[in-house]
């Protein structure tokens, strides 16, 4: 059976992935903010979701309800795909056929999701203000940890100065300042503002009865909702002109971060071309930033590229000394140029290409993995399937990775590096 879709009749849009080679069944729910003035709060509400239910009021015996059916696994949280803000709910249970017994998990498994997500353990008509003030500590924690990891940190910076008027350049958890503002009665009438408005999606992937699922799914998350949400598709960022920035703060090793944007994204039919420029560039030991800057010249602790293909952004990340910045710059600019003029060899386009379907097979084997890669398509407008995705990196000549290439704009440099600021 193909990818199936359909909605609810509250609006609610399931997907279903069919692959009948695994042992397993992913069902995954996801409700999708935006990244605005109010992420701290929205970010929040997975978390304490997690805690308990009105039948298992504590997470200990969520977990050992899940223990009791053959492993079952839940989770909770928050991802951050482009200018969304993901709260989601997963669960992953073995297929009945592979149950010694005979016993019927999906059932009973969809019940405690269902439970989990529309009755949560609530006192005083809200959440539990013990749950709320946990998490409301996990989350500031998670923000002041981008202090001690200095990679993070200038990623961010990096991106505060890309595109300061843009949700994109926001923490997933907010502000520790935002954080420690909410409270148990205002985080329990936005998760239902949540409920009744956002647009929410449930996924389904791996080895499953088909018309079970979709009976099993009719009847449990049919939940009321005010109005059909849209998922509107991203919008990728607008090139600027080039700039660098360079900050300061007591560290030791020098971060740099350069962002470049290209007219390319996941729904563009140059997508793939667009992934194998990646990979030549900066993905792999064997691309050109690592054996060039790293490797020849000892430039760099550490260095590579990562897309997001969603904002149609591309990054360079590097660990490097201060009095190297400028002739690090220029190393990395060098092979920049070498991509638009196609100075690509048979080895670096054949090893990429080979790490490149590597990678998909391994997504290939994690139903999580497939999940968000349908996520990806559904926020940008148009999903890939891994199939899909590599026939068309076979058929990718040289020239279609020099006209991706071509399309990389420098934005921002951005060099963190040790000083009073």
């Amino acid at each position: 059976m193909e990818y199936y879709q359909q909605k609810l009749a509250n609006g609610t849009a399931l997907h279903m992935l069919p692959l009948d080679h695994y042992k397993t069944t992913f069902v995954g729910i996801n409700l999708y903010c935006g990244l605005g003035k109010e992420r701290a709060v929205t970010g929040l509400i997975p978390y304490v979701l997690q805690k308990g239910s009105s039948t298992y009021q504590t997470a200990r015996q969520l977990r050992s309800r899940l223990a009791e059916l053959y492993g079952s696994q839940f989770g909770a949280g928050v991802v951050k795909r482009g200018e969304q803000q993901l709260l989601q709910l997963r669960l992953q249970l073995v297929h009945d056929s592979y149950v010694a017994d005979g016993k019927s998990l999906l059932e009973e498994c969809l019940d405690i999701l269902r439970d989990v997500m529309l009755n949560p353990y609530k006192e005083n008509g809200c959440f539990k203000p013990e749950y709320v003030a946990i998490e409301k500590k996990n989350a500031a924690d998670k923000v002041r940890s981008l202090l001690n990891d200095k990679s993070r940190y200038a990623f961010h910076r990096c991106l505060a100065h890309l595109c300061p008027d843009r949700d994109y350049s926001n923490n997933k958890f907010g502000t520790v300042e935002e954080v420690d503002s909410v409270d148990a009665e205002q985080l329990w009438s936005k998760y239902q503002e949540i409920l009744a408005a956002v647009p929410a999606e449930i996924f389904v992937c791996g080895s499953y009865d088909h018309n079970r699922v979709v009976d099993g799914i009719n009847s449990r998350f049919n939940w009321t909702r005010s109005s059909e949400a849209v998922l509107d598709p991203a919008t990728p960022l607008k090139g600027q002109n080039a700039r660098t920035v360079h900050e300061q703060m007591d560290i030791t090793q020098g971060q740099l971060v350069m962002a470049m944007t290209t007219d390319i994204n996941q729904a563009d039919s140059r997508y793939p071309a667009l992934v194998l420029y990646n990979g030549i560039l900066g993905a792999f030991p064997h691309s050109k930033l690592f054996q060039q800057v790293r490797e020849k010249r000892g430039l760099a602790y550490y260095i590579g590229s990562n897309l997001d293909s969603i904002m149609g952004v591309q990054f360079v990340s590097a660990g490097i000394d201060a009095e190297s910045f400028d002739e690090t710059v220029q190393v990395i600019s060098d092979q920049l140029g070498q991509m638009c003029k196609g100075e690509i060899t048979e080895d670096e386009l054949e090893w990429t290409r080979t790490g490149l379907r590597t990678g998909l097979l391994q997504m290939y084997d994690d139903l999580g993995e497939q999940v968000s890669l349908a996520i990806d398509g559904r926020i940008s407008g148009r999903r890939w399937a891994i199939p899909q995705l590599l026939d068309e990196l076979e058929k990718l000549t040289l020239n279609d990775v020099v006209e991706a290439a071509r399309t990389m704009k420098p934005q921002v440099t951005y060099f963190l590096s040790g000083g009073e600021g």
